[in-house]
């Protein structure tokens, strides 16, 4: 019966994700916890599908596409040594009360997109170099390490203001930096022995599909759709957190 809810759920998540940027993982983790699977089991779960459906996803916003792939790999190393830092940081940081600061940063992030329609409509002149960018990617690591929700919003407007990239194309790139992250993320969770196949096999397999369609909705679309998606599912995000629900 669990497969039964597992994989549709999963697929529904990605789908909306991957034309968002949302993260997936405010939908799916209620549901898995509620099938009675522990939460770092829940996590673990959410960071394999992540590892398999963003390559692909990244693979659809991409193609064809002009992508600075040496400030892409950048991020992706100065994020990996974010979140290996953010397992040890964490810790010592109440969970509830955080998560309440990143949904009050989250929905500012939703204003600003909100307020500027032709934000990442067309490609600008960048404001901060590769250098700066890549260094925020450390913060956004730390955060992927025990939370992640939210972070294809916060990549994807750091490389639309910051860099002058269009929002598709932003969003394409953080599917392909966080194809690592993830990776990373289920390496330690492996590691830990923390997978269980009940719920992996079922969320992976909808997770995929889920993304691979979204993916294609959302390059086809195009701006406006990704910009509309954006604000309504991460003010979603951004109040389920700051209410604590």
């Amino acid at each position: 019966m669990d497969f039964l809810i597992v994989l549709p759920v999963a697929f529904l998540a990605s789908l909306l994700s991957a034309m968002s940027g949302a993260g997936s993982a405010m939908l799916t983790t209620p549901v898995w916890l509620a099938l009675g699977f522990p939460l770092p089991v829940a996590i673990a779960s959410n960071q394999l599908n992540g590892a398999a459906w963003t390559l692909l996803a990244a693979r659809n916003y991409l193609k064809g596409r002009r992508v600075d792939w040496v400030l892409i790999r950048a991020m992706i190393l100065c994020g990996l040594a974010g979140a290996y830092a953010g397992t040890t940081i964490v810790r010592g940081v109440d969970p509830r009360l955080l998560q309440r600061v990143i949904g009050v940063i989250i929905l500012s992030l939703v204003v600003v997109v909100a307020l500027n329609p032709s934000l990442g409509r067309d490609e600008s002149e960048p404001v901060l170099s590769r250098f700066v960018t890549a260094l925020l990617a450390f913060p956004l690591g730390v955060y992927e390490s025990f939370f992640g929700s939210g972070n294809g919003l916060f990549t994807s407007l750091l490389l639309a203001k910051g860099r002058g990239q269009t929002l598709v194309v932003s969003l394409g790139c953080y599917y392909q930096i966080a194809f690592f992250w993830n990776c990373f993320a289920v390496a330690i969770y492996s590691a830990a022995g923390l997978a269980d196949a009940r719920l992996m096999i079922p969320s992976t397999v909808g997770s995929v599909a889920g993304a691979y369609l979204g993916s294609r909705i959302g390059r086809h679309k195009g701006h406006d759709w990704v910009r509309g998606l954006f604000v309504l599912l991460g003010g979603v995000l951004g109040l389920k957190l700051v209410l604590g629900l």
